[in-house]
């Protein structure tokens, strides 16, 4: 497998189209649909590879793909324009940091910037800031002992508010760490979220935790690495409030969705319990992870993922996820 093969696009499905095209002589869509590919995701692949410049699929069904030596550079430059907007606003967080603890540092509040000292004053800056937004909130969701309950115990309290009818195009979007999985009942809490309207994804590691609203006001939360919350801040100073937004949504875009449990009528042998944990294979979970968030042995489960590969075809974990993806069970 070749370096770029192992560092997806922004997610596999779209990398694993994107090979298939390079490899193609004359790519056309009827040709992605004979490898298995649904028009769904045919369709939402070639716009995501049009948008990158890497792809022209305007026409009924030839593709012209343009050469990789100089699209990809456009591209990679694109994520480090996204990744200097990311220092930036570290940089500028920094500052607020020292400033706030040097012996020269004015007034702790202002008008634009309020340092929060407790975990109190996170969550009311945080419903102040969710308040306020009219169309988009995105929150990046670092794991700590508190977050992981909040998660469990309150998942519709993650990002709000909801959609109304005077904000009718809210969106609403937030990032967990990977490892969330292994919280007994979060794969059903990051379930419900989505049911609710909010777009879940799922990222490696997170630095700190951001609620981003608009362009007009942040929060940003410390709380995993100082428990009391001492040093977070709230942000309505709009340069900096305009640069944390765009390092959410940057982080978000290269985030995996949260995959879905498969609806509809199930293979021959599987259940819809393995439907679940096909979800979670195509997530990255870990069998003792998946028995967790089932409550079952894990001996069961690697019965299961034995039987569901099976089924699919699959040699492997990765492969039997791949499958599921290709053909439109997730």
């Amino acid at each position: 497998m070749s370096e770029f093969e192992t560092r997806p696009l922004g997610d596999e499905l779209t990398t694993r189209i994107y090979l298939l095209l390079l490899r193609l002589p004359s790519p056309r869509r009827s040709a992605l649909l004979q490898e298995g590919y649904t028009e769904d995701e045919v369709a939402t692949s070639l716009a995501t590879l049009q948008e990158r410049g890497m792809v022209q699929a305007s026409r009924q069904d030839v593709i012209e793909v343009f050469p990789p030596d100089t699209t990809l550079p456009a591209y990679a430059a694109d994520l480090e324009r996204q990744a200097r907007t990311t220092r930036s606003a570290i940089e500028g967080l920094s500052h607020l940091f020292y400033e706030s603890r040097s012996g020269t540092a004015g007034a702790r509040t202002s008008p634009e910037v309020t340092l929060l000292d407790t975990v109190e004053d996170i969550e009311a800056a945080f419903f102040r800031a969710a308040g306020r937004a009219e169309s988009r909130i995105v929150r990046l969701v670092a794991r700590s002992d508190r977050m992981d309950k909040v998660v469990i115990r309150h998942a519709e309290s993650i990002i709000a508010p909801r959609a109304t009818a005077s904000r009718p195009s809210l969106e609403r979007m937030v990032v967990f760490e990977q490892s969330i999985l292994e919280v007994d009942g979060a794969f059903n809490a990051l379930e419900t979220m989505r049911a609710n309207g909010i777009e879940v994804r799922l990222t490696p590691h997170l630095a700190f935790s951001v609620l981003a609203v608009d362009r007009t006001a942040a929060v940003v939360d410390i709380s995993h690495l100082e428990p009391g919350g001492g040093g977070s801040l709230y942000v309505q100073q709009r340069q900096l409030a305009s640069a944390l937004m765009d390092m959410c949504i940057g982080l978000f875009s290269l985030s995996t969705p949260l995959p879905r449990t498969p609806r509809g009528p199930s293979l021959r042998r599987l259940t819809d319990r393995d439907g679940q944990i096909i979800a979670m294979l195509a997530a990255g979970a870990s069998d003792l992870t998946i028995a967790r968030q089932l409550s079952i042995s894990q001996r069961t489960v690697e019965r299961r993922v034995r039987t569901i590969m099976e089924e699919l075809g699959a040699t492997t974990r990765f492969q039997a996820g791949a499958i599921a993806v290709r053909r439109g069970f997730l």
